[in-house]
């Protein structure tokens, strides 16, 4: 039974990574098409494509629009969730529900909508844009922060920081955060990798005037399949890069708490807890 578990286990992940190793050789291939095999390798569509200013700036693009949402989430929508769950538990569930449901929304009627709401006024397409990318973060972020707020009873967590005189604000910054604090990176995780690559509500709302790794991706399509692998591998590399970083942060942050062995090592660990933060307050 175990060798047959490791057999489908082998074959799914054979399953999984073929396309990408394919795309990876055939980013390198100088011609393929006439044998199983290329007919040589080389570095020149990689040169080419970053030599290309619309790459590096259609790149800068993508990571302002991503950066720029992912920070009106993490100063919005983190502390509404908090809020809910800890203040107003009997709402919660309509909160659920209600941020479930850019899962039920297709990308072209949310982006209609945002269109022929702000086309003819005020509001810069790119806030129009952010905020749409807004909407669909909702469940990335509600289902990370929610479960960590589960698991660390973050209620109670909140009324034993209030009872020993902390201020709201104080608790929730100092208190409830830091204990949170992997579930919003799981959040920001997910929806980078979700939004880095978003194309359908760009295109639509921006188009070209608004050229992201994605619009870059399909334009170069059309041209050239090997630079298009290019920028393909380019794309899962920076993905990989942004997650390696992120796990790393959030692999330091666990190494800090360390089970002290002596006491004096105790109390100067029980010198920098949050509790003693609280009663010094």
């Amino acid at each position: 039974m175990r060798n047959v578990n490791r057999l489908i286990i082998s074959l799914f992940v054979a399953f999984m990574c073929l396309p990408i190793l394919i795309t990876l050789v055939y980013s390198f291939a100088t011609e393929w098409g006439k044998s199983i095999f290329p007919s040589g390798y080389t570095f020149k569509w990689y040169l080419q494509l970053y030599k290309d200013p619309q790459f590096i700036a259609a790149i800068l693009r993508s990571l302002l629009l991503t950066v720029v949402t992912l920070g009106a989430v993490l100063v919005i929508l983190v502390p509404s969730i908090a809020l809910v769950a800890i203040y107003l538990p009997k709402y919660d569930r309509f909160f659920k529900p209600t941020v479930l449901l850019p899962y039920a929304i297709p990308g072209v009627v949310l982006a209609t909508g945002l269109m022929r709401t702000y086309t003819n006024g005020f509001v810069p397409l790119f806030a129009v844009l952010s905020g749409g990318l807004f909407i669909y973060s909702l469940p990335f972020m509600y289902q990370s922060v929610r479960s960590s707020l589960q698991e660390i009873d973050g209620a109670r967590l909140m009324e034993a920081a209030e009872v020993l005189g902390a201020s709201k604000v104080y608790a929730f910054i100092r208190i409830l955060l830091p204990n949170i604090k992997i579930g919003i990176m799981v959040g920001s995780l997910l929806t980078f990798s979700a939004f880095f690559g978003e194309f359908q509500l760009t295109n639509m709302i921006l188009g070209g005037d608004f050229e992201t790794i994605r619009i870059y991706m399909l334009r170069v399509m059309k041209v050239n399949g090997h630079l298009s692998s290019s920028v393909v591998m380019t794309y899962l590399i920076l993905l990989i890069m942004v997650s390696a970083l992120i796990v790393k942060v959030t692999n330091i942050n666990r190494k800090r708490i360390i089970v002290p062995h002596d006491e004096a090592a105790l109390n100067s660990n029980v010198k920098r807890s949050p509790a003693n933060e609280l009663l010094n307050h």
